[in-house]
């Protein structure tokens, strides 16, 4: 349950539900890559980065190490999106919780993309609608998706995005890599991140921070 929690948090802060999807692993053991997981590794142990999100949400930071921060956050995020869904959160464990968003988003996307659910198992469901959102997202930026798998069309919609981003921002972009940059961007610009909806979700908001 550890993994399946540091997953959670770094999904639910960096889940690409438009710009890149990724989907948290269920206890059906659906497994996604962890390089699509744009910058995982690297905020997973930025303290600074997830001290500024515990903030944002109104949640006391002071004396709290950054694990405690994290599990602070990604439980608030949770209930805030089973809110927003019309999950009832009462009684309920957040591993529980999270599970029913992770099934309810699945099935949102999929009915949106016309994806037919019936008689599917969820981590298959959850695969489907993840590559088929990723091939969306690489022909509205106008990737080619000809013999590419997801993995590396998700690199390749990844990078643009954050490309876009930090040009946008006004970044120099020159002899940088994605990595590099999107740590800029996240570390230094966030707010306006959000602001100017550089990594738009279908809604039109910026899924990190709503």
């Amino acid at each position: 349950m550890k993994r399946m929690s540091i997953f959670c948090v770094m999904a639910l802060l960096f889940g690409l539900m438009g710009s890149f999807q990724v989907y948290a692993a269920t206890e059906e053991n659906t497994q996604v890559k962890s390089s699509e997981v744009h910058g995982r590794a690297h905020f997973k142990h930025n303290p600074e980065f997830i001290k500024k999100q515990a903030e944002s949400m109104g949640i006391e930071t002071d004396g709290k190490d950054t694990e405690t921060l994290a599990k602070e956050v990604r439980e608030a995020m949770i209930k805030k999106k089973a809110e927003a869904l019309g999950i009832e959160t009462k009684g309920k464990d957040i591993d529980t919780l999270a599970k029913e968003v992770f099934e309810t988003e699945i099935k949102n996307d999929a009915k949106e993309l016309g994806i037919a659910a019936e008689g599917k198992e969820l981590k298959d469901l959850a695969h489907e609608v993840r590559d088929a959102k990723i091939k969306k997202e690489a022909k509205e930026l106008g990737i080619s998706t000809d013999n590419k798998d997801s993995h590396q069309l998700a690199h390749e919609v990844r990078d643009k995005r954050i490309f876009q981003a930090a040009e946008k921002l006004g970044i120099e972009t020159k002899n940088k890599a994605s990595d590099e940059l999107f740590k800029e961007i996240m570390t230094n610009h966030a707010d306006k991140v959000k602001e100017l909806n550089l990594f738009p979700s279908r809604e039109g908001k910026f899924r990190f921070f709503n």
